[in-house]
């Protein structure tokens, strides 16, 4: 009695057209990136008001707004790349000292604004279950700008500003996971070290910290 075994058709090589069919969103090579969240600054980071240097001595919490565009260059389970990008953080502080019947004596406001631009080395894995984990780093172009309010009773108010620009450093990594369709859901994680030159008559603006944010990003 002969035994056949019947291992199916061979499935041969893929077809011309496999390589243009669409990607699960996770395996794409773009990603286009928006981020929401917080940057959590270093103590003693000097987030300073024109002539003060420091405002406050603690850690400092902005409001985080970015977004960034992913790019593999190879195939495999370790796929690498570009990113870019731009992330900005802003505050508004006010700082009052009164007499005891209420009269204000002396008012300060600082608007602080920074933004900046980065491009780096990235890399990124998909992984089972549509998640995809990924990773950059490289320069940071940093600009910063300080404006003030002094409102000191009787004599008056006076306006002040300064602004700069400077260079530095990023890493960041993140994950995803797919939503149905080309879009992801994620949370990322970015570490910035910069500075920022604001003239002659200042000390440079020390920018150190850590973002948290949430991702939504579109695969093609």
């Amino acid at each position: 009695m002969a035994v056949v075994s019947c291992a199916g058709p061979d499935p041969g090589p893929p077809a011309a057209w496999e390589p243009y069919l669409p990607r699960r969103a996770s395996a794409a090579r773009d990603h286009v990136q928006g981020i929401v969240g917080i940057t959590q600054f270093s103590p003693g980071t000097a987030v300073a008001a024109p002539g003060t240097n420091v405002v406050s001595d603690g850690a400092q919490t902005f409001p985080m707004l970015g977004g960034s565009f992913q790019h593999s260059m190879t195939d495999g389970e370790v796929r690498l790349g570009l990113e870019g990008g731009i992330s900005g953080g802003w505050q508004s502080t006010r700082t009052v000292l009164a007499l005891g019947n209420g009269a204000i004596v002396t008012q300060r406001d600082n608007d602080v604004l920074l933004l900046d631009g980065f491009v780096g080395a990235y890399a990124t894995i998909p992984l089972e279950g549509g998640w995809r984990i990924y990773g950059g780093a490289g320069p940071v172009l940093q600009y910063a700008s300080i404006k003030t309010l002094s409102v000191d009773q009787p004599s008056g108010s006076e306006r002040d500003s300064v602004d700069g620009v400077g260079g530095g450093w990023y890493a960041r990594a993140g994950v995803e996971l797919e939503l149905g369709g080309p879009l992801l859901l994620g949370f990322g994680v970015r570490w910035v070290d910069s500075y920022a030159y604001l003239g002659p008559d200042f000390n440079d603006l020390i920018i150190e910290g850590v973002q948290f944010g949430l991702t939504v990003s579109q695969s093609y």
